[in-house]
This record gives C-alpha cells, structure tokens and sequence, in this order.
C-alpha cells in the first residue's frame, strides 16, 4: 500500500533537495508509528493472554497518557490503592533521548518500566535512566547487545511478566 501510495510522487521528481527530504521524513515517520504502535498491539495481547490487568493509554496527571497502568486506571486514580502496587510501562522501539518523556507519565509510580527493542544503550545512558527510576525491559535475545557491565540489571519480559502478576495476586 505505502509503495503504491509513495511511487507516483517519487517518479515525478522533486523541485528541491528539500521537498524530496520533507517527502522522505514523512514517509520515515509513518514507518516509525506504525513499528511502534505495532510493538503496543503485540504487549496488549501478550498482557491479556497472560491475564495481567491493565488499563492502556489511560489518563494520568496532567493528561498524560502512558502506554499501560497496571492493574487498572480506577487503582491508579484511588489514592487509597498503595503505590506500590501499581506499575507503569512505557512501550519504545527505540529508546534514544525520547527515554525522558517516561518519566512525566505516572507521578504515583516511581519506577517506570520500558520496554524496548533497541539493539544496546551506552553505559552512561543506561546509569542516566537507572537513576531517573527507568527500568529497562528487553528481549533476552537482546542482552548481549547491551554492555555487559549492565546486562545483570536489564529485566527480560518475563521477569517484567512476573513482576506485574505480584501485584495483582
């Protein structure tokens, strides 16, 4: 669909370096929210089949929307539900600076879980986003990417999985 869509501008050519680069980044950006909202869908149904009750996109302070509370949206709005039984998870392809938007999305949560398949983080990075309460999740298959300084600190999606049953049993 996107070839067919794309092909007749691209085969008419560009006036400009620049029109052809406002082309190309828009076609790059709907690449990316398609992968990313994709790796949502995929943590929804791993959730549900596991049975692990969540709220996606629900409403926090300020109208942020994190990608999952857990157990609920109601748990998280009761000030009588103690915090530490709440979770959050924030779901990124990629992690980069955009790590930092995670950490306005939940005020009652102080660790916020996210979930990633980024391909290695820096050390200095990944001590940047433990001291700001960000817990890495990563596909096994993906620690070895990661310096091996951090690997005994990155969380697999089942020790995440786990950790998210705890609260609700």
């Amino acid at each position: 669909a996107e070839y067919a869509f794309e092909m007749k501008d691209l085969h008419s050519g560009f006036d400009t370096i620049d029109a052809f680069l406002v082309k190309a980044q828009r076609i790059l950006q709907r690449r990316k929210a398609r992968s990313g909202r994709s790796l949502e869908l995929q943590v929804q149904a791993i959730l549900s089949e596991e049975k692990i009750p969540f709220k996606s996109q629900p409403r926090t302070e300020a109208g942020n929307r994190p990608d999952f509370v857990f157990p609920s949206q109601e748990a998280y709005d009761d000030p009588a539900h103690p915090a530490e039984l709440l979770r959050m998870l924030a779901v990124k392809t990629t992690v980069k600076e955009r790590w930092r938007q995670v950490l306005e999305e939940a005020d009652r949560i102080p660790t916020k879980h996210l979930l990633t398949l980024q391909e290695g983080v820096s050390e200095g990075q990944f001590a940047q986003m433990a001291t700001a309460g960000v817990r890495l999740v990563v596909p096994k298959t993906l620690h070895s990417k990661y310096p091996v300084t951090v690997r005994s600190q990155l969380w697999t999606l089942g020790d995440m999985l786990e950790d998210f049953r705890s609260i609700v049993e």
